[in-house]
């Protein structure tokens, strides 16, 4: 990896944690000589300039927006974590002040993460998208009342859904919302996508885990007791409303995001320590 000069530094304005850390953490880099340029997460609009990396400050979420604004420009994202669980972040950020230098000389390693490509046909028209999600993107309602989804993937029929909506995501979005519905963890270098129905009305629907190489198709079914709102969401971030007829096209993004962080890390230490996975 080449070394830092520039950096585009993403935080959270909401958490004063966010703030105190990115201040100090923009005060080492400029001491180093980098040029920073800062983006609120919380502002209507961003305008992401060419940098060397990104540093994403704040929670799992602040990574999210990061990674969507900048794999159009390729640039590697550094998550440091002052939320609460951090699980997408790199390193925490007394560690990065120690470590800053190995940073900017380039000395972190690259993790490659990919990234979803969602959009929606109305009437054989793209009306949405491609949006790119990290995690996942979930089709479900705001009201308390199930609804019908027809699945499929590539060029086979895969099965009808009746039940609180789906969650598709990627490796990376495995520990999110789609293990809180029973899905599996997954590797987060593995190319497939995992299909998740939430509180579906049968028995027999589980998670299934699905290659990323071909493309998942979900169409909205008509109601069943009259209309309802329907909204796709990416990363619980990016909303689009849905209507009967549509039908919501996954496919595994173009680009693949490169997450930074130090030499030692270690996917199953995150397992370990902010999952508490295996312990009794």
């Amino acid at each position: 990896m080449k070394k830092i000069k520039s950096v585009v530094l993403f935080y959270n304005s909401r958490s004063r944690k966010a703030l105190a850390y990115s201040s100090a953490i923009v005060r080492r880099l400029k001491v180093q000589g980098v040029k920073v340029s800062k983006i609120c997460v919380n502002d209507a609009a961003c305008e992401v300039k060419a940098a060397d990396a990104a540093v994403a400050v704040g929670g799992d979420g602040t990574v999210l927006y990061a990674a969507r604004h900048v794999i159009a420009l390729g640039l590697p994202v550094l998550g440091i974590n002052a939320g609460g669980l951090g699980f997408l972040s790199g390193i925490e950020q007394k560690e990065f002040l120690k470590s800053a230098e190995v940073f900017l000389r380039g000395g972190f390693r690259k993790f490659k993460r990919s990234l979803l490509a969602v959009s929606v046909l109305r009437g054989g028209k793209k009306v949405f998208g491609p949006m790119p999600a990290l995690n996942d993107c979930v089709i479900r309602s705001p009201e308390a009342r199930a609804f019908p989804l027809r699945a499929s993937f590539g060029s086979q029929f895969l099965s009808e859904y009746f039940g609180d909506g789906l969650i598709i995501s990627t490796p990376s979005g495995s520990t999110a919302y789609n293990l809180a519905a029973s899905g599996p963890i997954v590797l987060p270098d593995l190319e497939v996508f995992l299909l998740s129905p939430i509180c579906p009305h049968t028995l027999t629907h589980r998670p299934i885990v699905l290659s990323a190489s071909e493309e998942l198709r979900v169409a909205v079914q008509g109601w069943r007791s009259g209309p309802q709102q329907l909204r796709l969401s990416m990363d619980g971030q990016e909303t689009f409303n849905l209507e009967p007829g549509d039908t919501v096209l996954v496919g595994r993004h173009p680009r693949s995001l490169e997450l930074l962080a130090p030499a030692g890390f270690s996917y199953f230490d995150v397992l370990r320590r902010k999952l508490s996975w295996g312990e009794r």
